[in-house]
């Protein structure tokens, strides 16, 4: 049994795949998920649009891996190696989850089989990425949106935090929200930037008609949130 301590993470980005506009977005996201312990970026950065990269592969120390391709065009190369060197760090047995940037879905069978050595893969991709992509992920998070989420009628996040709740919740069948984070973020991989908020408070305030907010312990500064759809519905019944 390994050792309790933080998860480690390797980041592999497929620079000609993904903007460099969202690199922030994709790390902001990912330092919750553990420690980056590799961070690797691949292209031909002779390119002229890869030139974009230069502060953030500075920024963030990301290494670069460069692959020469003849044509001027992507072609299998960088695919490859990515796909080489998740492999080689899977067969290390040192990291204890895996990410991958891109929103090429030639990547989905990688995603399956880092899934299938028993490790969390994670996903960052924009819109265009295909639901093969994201569907090969343990957790695919979308990056670069430009408007906030309406999460109401989202039903997979809804039964999700409910789990949370359940999983969590004392006697009275409330749980801290703090204990919510924690238990998604450790058995889903989830954080609440994952659905356009800075915080799970904001994520279940935005879903009121599922869950209801309160306040308590020292100085009542402790949020707490219970699932409480059937007696929110009848409150606003008999207000009426």
């Amino acid at each position: 049994m390994r050792e309790e301590r933080g998860k480690r993470v390797a980041l592999f980005i497929d620079s000609e795949n993904i903007s460099h506009r969202l690199i922030s977005e994709v790390m902001e996201r990912l330092e919750g998920f553990g420690e980056i312990c590799i961070k690797k970026a691949y292209g031909d950065w002779r390119k002229s649009d890869l030139r974009g990269w230069d502060e953030w592969l500075s920024k963030y120390s990301i290494e670069p891996v460069h692959l020469v391709t003849g044509n001027g065009n992507k072609t299998n190369s960088s695919d490859i190696k990515i796909a080489i060197d998740v492999m080689n760090t899977l067969f290390s047995d040192r990291m204890d989850c895996i990410a991958l940037a891109t929103s090429d879905s030639d990547f989905a069978p990688l995603a399956q089989e880092i899934r299938t050595r028993g490790i969390v893969a994670i996903g960052f991709g924009e819109a265009k990425s295909r639901d093969s992509l994201r569907n090969a992920f343990s957790s695919f998070e979308e990056v670069g949106k430009e408007k906030e989420e309406d999460l109401s009628s989202n039903r997979y996040l809804i039964n999700l935090l409910k789990q949370a709740i359940e999983a969590t919740m004392s006697e009275d069948g409330k749980s801290m929200v703090s204990r919510v984070g924690i238990w998604l973020k450790d058995h889903y991989y989830k954080s609440a930037s994952s659905y356009g908020r800075e915080t799970w408070g904001e994520v279940l305030r935005s879903l009121d008609e599922h869950f209801e907010i309160s306040f308590g312990g020292r100085d009542n500064k402790v949020m707490f949130v219970e699932y409480a759809p059937k007696r929110r519905h009848h409150s606003n019944r008999r207000a009426k």
